[in-house]
């Protein structure tokens, strides 16, 4: 007697192996990938830290630059000092109400009037550190809109932080001439593609229609040119025909 059914048996089990080779390496092959997503993730963080202790570095510099000499006159001296005193205090106070804008421009007049003065330039280095992530906003830019409000009142001089996810579709319908690029719209940068991402700070509505653009790089930091709202949409002459949106989170220190 001839036992088949042990053969099939053996089919499926030398079917099987292969399988789970392959649903091994694919697992390994999501790992990696993961992996490599998490390393790329952790370098821009740490990128961006950097940035933005350079830039605080930057602004102690600037602050302390063209410090004054300390008086020699005992009278004159015991101002400075009764000043200082009183200066640390209304600073101390302002970051307990958490105004850390008038705080800031106590700390940098300490720095500038006081040569060195280590109280100073350490409480000014915190406000500049609690500034640089005290604001956080997310915006809504539609394709298909013109300027959108992103709710982001900018700060002179204050870094921001961009993080953009979303995609949206360019369309673009144009005779044998092709499009003009209005005066207006074209950014300093002439490598902008049509639907990239592009901002302007603005205070009015003349800004809107007069000022530059910029590009927002989700790479890339920038310090705020000027104080104002900030506005955002898609690079493009008629946005009315475009599709989809993009969610761009804004962190910054904003105005009050």
């Amino acid at each position: 007697m001839l036992f088949f059914p042990t053969r099939p048996r053996l089919v499926l089990v030398a079917l099987c192996v292969p399988l789970l080779g392959i649903a091994w390496s694919n697992a390994a092959i999501g790992q990696s990938a993961r992996g490599s997503q998490n390393n790329r993730a952790i370098q821009k963080m740490r990128q961006q830290q950097q940035q933005t202790q350079k830039r605080i570095q930057q602004q102690l510099q600037a602050a302390s630059e063209s410090q004054p000499a300390m008086p020699e006159d005992p009278q004159l001296l015991a101002l400075h000092k009764e000043f200082i005193g009183k200066a640390e205090k209304l600073a101390a106070e302002y970051e307990r109400k958490n105004q850390l804008d008038r705080a800031r421009e106590v700390y940098e007049s300490l720095v500038r009037l006081v040569p060195k003065y280590d109280k100073a330039e350490s409480g000014l280095k915190r406000i500049l550190n609690a500034q640089a992530k005290t604001d956080r906003k997310v915006a809504e830019i539609q394709a298909s809109r013109s300027w959108q409000d992103t709710g982001a009142s900018l700060v002179l001089g204050m870094p921001v932080q961009v993080e953009i996810k979303g995609t949206w579709k360019v369309v673009v319908e144009t005779g044998p001439a092709g499009v003009q690029i209005p005066e207006a719209m074209r950014p300093s940068n002439s490598k902008i593609k049509l639907g990239t991402l592009i901002g302007i700070i603005a205070n009015s509505a003349a800004d809107l229609e007069e000022a530059k653009p910029f590009v927002l790089d989700p790479e890339q930091d920038f310090i705020a040119p000027k104080s104002g709202r900030l506005f955002l949409r898609m690079f493009d002459i008629d946005p009315s025909d475009n599709e989809g949106k993009l969610y761009v989170m804004i962190q910054s220190s904003f105005a009050r």
